[in-house]
């Protein structure tokens, strides 16, 4: 079984970073990091090279589901409305929106996956082999995971130094090595880091940025696979578009009681 992570850039004139784990003996091992792929059919070649017709569950950054050219999914509202208070909101995905940057691409992905045996589906079963396609959003899977009160800011942003994105990414990277010590547990992430993130600038920090997104990715991947909506939420639906993200008791609590955008099925003792 294999874990894949894929940062998808919206455009098709911009790289897309690539991450892939396998499963051995009970806990998965990162294998290979690329931000090297551009076109769709560089990032398919990409995954094929490395899962063949094996087993694997990919997580995607990117909007997977837009049936609106200019409302919102109700997805997106409410990851704001829980995550927001964390700096992990989202801009609401529109065809308009996505269609300014060549996002038509993604869908187009999205088919060439399914025509592939991949299934896509915001719901997949735990534990069950196969080939699964989902999206998902990394910042709100950091706040999740790693119980963070901010996200970490390491994307480059308008009034944001360098200096503070360093250091924010070097705090991704402990978090990153500390999921070694998860369940399900993600081993030899280390070995895909820069030894110095502080030497890099301009485009060798946006291709670090795409490499470390991408391991999110492919931990949420295994992460999701292992518990479902046990410790998993599907914020909106494949009908109308969705998300998924690791969740917690403590986040559902700003969930509006009942609400049926939300869904997420804690184990009860």
């Amino acid at each position: 079984m294999y874990a894949v992570g894929i940062d998808l850039a919206w455009s098709p004139r911009n790289p897309t970073g690539i991450a892939v784990a396998s499963l051995s003996n009970g806990g998965w091992r990162l294998r290979r990091v690329t931000a090297d792929p551009v076109s769709n059919e560089e990032i398919l070649a990409e995954i094929e090279g490395a899962v063949g017709e094996a087993p694997a569950v990919l997580a995607i950054d990117a909007p997977l589901v837009v049936p609106h050219r200019t409302r919102g999914r109700d997805g997106d509202r409410m990851i704001t409305r829980v995550f927001g208070p964390y700096d992990a909101g989202v801009y609401p995905a529109t065809k308009r929106t996505i269609g300014r940057y060549g996002g038509a691409r993604i869908w187009r992905l999205v088919d060439d996956l399914t025509e592939r045996g991949f299934l896509h589906d915001c719901r997949i079963p735990p534990g069950r082999p196969g080939r699964y396609v989902f999206e998902t959003y990394p910042h709100a899977a950091t706040v999740a995971l790693f119980r963070l009160p901010r996200i970490l800011k390491y994307k480059a942003r308008q009034g944001r130094t360098n200096g503070e994105r360093i250091e924010a990414f070097r705090e991704l990277e402990r978090r990153l090595r500390s999921l070694r010590r998860f369940e399900p547990a993600l081993d030899g992430v280390g070995t895909h880091f820069i030894r110095d993130v502080g030497s890099c600038r301009g485009a060798g920090l946006k291709d670090y940025e795409d490499r470390l997104d991408a391991i999110l990715c492919a931990y949420i991947a295994a992460y999701y696979w292992t518990w479902g909506t046990r410790r998993c939420a599907i914020f909106g639906s494949l009908e109308g578009g969705y998300i998924v993200t690791p969740f917690s008791g403590e986040l559902a609590a700003r969930v509006p009681t009942g609400d049926p955008v939300v869904t997420y099925e804690p184990r009860r003792p």
